[in-house]
């Protein structure tokens, strides 16, 4: 079903599991078959294969190395900064920010205005899920990397499994 490189109009992400595997969905048939994808577990690059389903459709196939899946998102909320250190340690500071992506264990954010905060700062967000019930998420997260006006951080009290979360990742 994976051949390498090609493309098609149709892309579908596959997750390489910690056995060298990937199930492959196919988008017409919802048939999803697994994969051995070792030969391509230690590629530098983005990993682009042409899948051609036994429905007869052909697909392009982007392997994900990330330990967790992302869901995209455009989730409105806000984010609060208190200094712990410094000159400014007296002042809070919040602003907006728009939820791009959400994992178990993380976001990544765009924030409205240049971020105050520097990596390894923890940062309190408050923001809710485009779910039934508009779940409110509010946790502190520890800033990962910063890049413009682009933050992604990871929740600071890790939990083994978040149901709120984890039921919304699988809508």
């Amino acid at each position: 079903m994976v051949t390498s490189t090609g493309t098609s109009d149709i892309i579908v992400r596959a997750f390489i599991s910690d056995d060298d595997t990937a199930a492959i969905t196919c988008p017409k048939c919802q048939k999803t078959l697994i994969k051995d994808v070792s030969k391509y577990t230690e590629a530098d690059n983005m990993i682009k294969l042409k899948a051609r389903c036994p429905c007869g459709n052909s697909f392009t196939v982007f392997l994900e190395r990330r330990k967790q899946y992302r869901k995209t998102a455009q989730l409105r909320g806000t984010y609060l900064y208190t200094p712990s250190h410094g000159p400014s340690r007296s002042g809070q500071h919040w602003g907006s920010m728009l939820v791009t992506d959400i994992s178990r264990t993380g976001i990544r954010m765009r924030v409205n205005v240049q971020p105050r905060f520097k990596v390894g700062d923890k940062i309190t967000v408050e923001f809710n899920l485009d779910d039934a019930n508009n779940s409110l998420i509010k946790r502190d997260v520890i800033v990962q990397h910063i890049k413009g006006m682009e933050v992604g951080a990871t929740y600071a009290m890790a939990q083994s499994y978040d149901n709120i979360i984890g039921f919304y990742l699988l809508r």
